[in-house]
């Protein structure tokens, strides 16, 4: 199947024009970032960027996202102090110390900053598909963005921090593991077959489920934009999404 380019998408869904927008800075930056880090290498243990490369990567930042580049300083210092930790954003751990954002504005920040490194760290996993366990990913441990059900009718996870994506039980939440079918719900958009909002009372979470075929199209980011309005629909029923989507977000407005 021939994928599907952004174009392609935004003239079936105009309404998405402004989110596709938004996501091509997005590529571009991951793109020209994940050179320079390919370049220098992600060493084991590492939580951040190399000293090396945080100045060109504010500056990037800065750039293609037009922020002044004296809003992103604090940041930046912290950074430069080796006062942030990558690896904690998965567990939805902002850094401890006070910086001059809120944190509405911190998180997605963060999350755009810090994708490239995860990509980075996760490029040698993304071919092996490994199993989640216990509602988690295998490499950064973040909990899933999107899932989705393959030609082998096994459900499968995404990653939106790193890209992984790999196996999980078929029933169940994908978040807590709950299985008990009074607690879960399926719901679906009239005249879009491709995705269904999969809801669990007990943990107050939902997931967005791609169907067989789709991803064959479009990558998982393309997926999760594309069903924004599933995202507006469950977190107005009062569930709640546990991973950010490709542009940062958790709360859909």
């Amino acid at each position: 199947m021939q994928p599907l380019t952004i174009e392609e998408i935004v003239s079936k869904k105009p309404h998405l024009e402004d989110i596709f927008k938004l996501y091509g800075k997005v590529q571009e930056f991951s793109g020209l970032t994940l050179e320079s880090v390919n370049g220098n290498g992600v060493s084991e243990g590492a939580v951040a960027y190399p000293p090396q490369l945080i100045d060109a990567v504010f500056e990037r930042f800065s750039s293609i996202f037009g922020i002044p580049e004296e809003n992103l300083t604090p940041l930046k210092e912290a950074m430069q102090l080796g006062q942030i930790d990558f690896t904690r954003l998965p567990l939805k751990e902002t850094p401890a110390f006070s910086l001059p954002y809120h944190e509405d504005e911190l998180s997605p920040l963060l999350f755009l900053l810090s994708r490239p490194f995860f990509l980075a760290l996760g490029k040698g996993s993304r071919d092996k598909q490994q199993a989640w366990e216990k509602g988690r990913c295998p490499v950064c441990s973040a909990q899933p963005a999107l899932s989705f059900l393959g030609w082998d009718s096994r459900r499968y996870l995404a990653c939106s921090f790193c890209g992984t994506t790999g196996p999980a039980p078929r029933i169940g939440c994908p978040v807590c593991l709950n299985r008990d079918a009074d607690t879960l719900t399926i719901m679906t958009i009239e005249g879009d077959e491709d995705f269904r909002i999969e809801t669990c009372s007990a943990c107050l979470s939902y997931s967005k489920t791609a169907r067989a075929g789709v991803l064959e199209a479009i990558p998982p980011d393309y997926a999760d934009l594309m069903s924004l309005p599933l995202d507006i629909i469950a977190q107005g029923r009062g569930y709640r999404r546990n991973a950010p989507n490709p542009l940062g977000m958790i709360r859909i407005a």
